[in-house]
């Protein structure tokens, strides 16, 4: 098996942790989306100390561009990911979002990167898909903000593949990072309503909400690093496929801190397991075919 879908594995479960105590936040401490994608922006300034250490390039127009359009696609789709979270189960909204993720994952990388599956690897991402849609089935009201986070973080995804590919992984990173960065400035700028979001918000927020908000932050920091290091070595698609590891992850944790912590409430009927188990086998069934 390859080493890179260790990897990828390691980091879907990191984002689970992350997507858990996301909810936990969104739902009272830091209730606004676009606010709280401002701030994880905030937490990806320290991307500059790379400069001194690693042979940063100064880019053209051209990978510049696709670059910082690799981050605001970013941006904005955490954006519409935070008010799915928000608005709905974590499991629910995560998984819808990965539904999208991965369909428009394969889309862009045929359209983009001319990447083309050999069939046992086609029909894994079926059955992944087919289990992601089951699972995120038992959700309403979210499938628009999920679509749209899905696509926009495809996008992404595919953008900073072909950044690895037509640069370094250092560089790829960097370039992306000061695009999703900018991106977040520019909205700033631009809205003076999302000025005095981000600003109410760091006067109401307490000293603790900051703090898991920053242990969480680096935990999801840790998350993207390894799916980035992923994604350079192996199958921008595949990876995403794998998305069904990451729902898997976020259900026994919500199961888990179910009523412990506020905000983290999950639909338990007989229904909504049945329906979920079923997504369960399909998603299994994919990663198996995935290893074959």
């Amino acid at each position: 098996m390859a080493p890179w879908i260790f990897i990828a594995a390691t980091a879907y479960f990191l984002n689970a942790v992350a997507f858990v105590i996301d909810k936990y936040l969104l739902a009272l401490p830091i209730p606004k989306p676009f606010t709280y994608a401002v701030w994880v922006a905030v937490l990806s300034t320290p991307v500059v100390f790379l400069i001194p250490f690693f042979d940063i390039f100064i880019p053209d127009m051209i990978y510049f561009g696709l670059s910082f359009a690799s981050g605001t696609a970013f941006f904005i789709g955490l954006i519409f990911l935070y008010k799915a979270i928000r608005r709905s189960d974590v499991s629910v909204a995560s998984t819808q979002a990965g539904v999208f993720t991965s369909v428009f994952t394969y889309l862009f990388s045929f359209l983009i990167l001319g990447n083309a599956l050999p069939q046992n690897n086609l029909i894994a991402i079926g059955l992944l898909t087919l289990g992601l849609l089951f699972l995120g089935s038992v959700g309403r009201g979210v499938v628009l903000h999920a679509i749209s986070a899905g696509a926009l973080l495809a996008l992404s995804f595919v953008l900073l593949k072909w950044t690895f590919t037509a640069g370094d992984f250092v560089n790829g990173v960097f370039w992306t990072r000061i695009g999703f960065i900018g991106s977040a400035v520019l909205s700033l700028i631009v809205s003076k309503k999302a000025r005095d979001e981000v600003k109410s918000l760091a006067k109401k927020a307490t000293k603790s909400s900051k703090f898991v908000f920053i242990i969480n932050k680096l935990i999801a920091g840790t998350a993207f690093v390894l799916l980035y290091y992923a994604i350079l070595l192996g199958n921008v698609v595949i990876i995403n496929a794998l998305l069904g590891l990451q729902f898997l992850f976020v259900f026994l944790l919500a199961i888990t801190l179910r009523n412990k912590l506020h905000g983290i409430e999950e639909n338990v009927s007989k229904k909504t397991l049945a329906i979920k188990s079923v997504g369960i086998v399909f998603v299994l069934s994919g990663f198996l075919a995935i290893l074959i």
